[in-house]
This record gives C-alpha cells, sequence and structure tokens, in this order.
C-alpha cells in the first residue's frame, strides 16, 4: 500500500509504501510526528499531546 504524508496544510513531507493490509491505518506515527488518515492513502498530520502514565496511587 503506497501513503503519503502530509502536513496540517497540505504540503507534501514523504511518501512511501508499507505493508499491505485489510484497511488503510487510521494513525501512522514517522518518527516524532503523528499522521491521521484525511482520505485513502493520503495522511494530513495531527497534533497531539502525550499523557505519560502514572502508577495507581
Amino acid at each position: 500500500m503506497t501513503v503519503t504524508l502530509k502536513t496540517a496544510t497540505g504540503d507534501f513531507v514523504y511518501e512511501t509504501k508499507i505493508s499491505r493490509l485489510h484497511k488503510y491505518p487510521e494513525v501512522i506515527l514517522w518518527g516524532k510526528r503523528v499522521f491521521t488518515i484525511f482520505a485513502p492513502g493520503v495522511y494530513w498530520e495531527a497534533f497531539c499531546y502525550v499523557i505519560p502514565e502514572v502508577a495507581d496511587e
């Protein structure tokens, strides 16, 4: 499957092939960047916040 990564404004970032799956993944992590599916095979960069795991108190 070919996937295209784009910035949040739609500018081209990277294109590559990934393993064939039953459907496109909803999220792709590329280094420290996060991309969410916009259309089949097209992913736009998303901004996210990681909540660190906290031990039960």
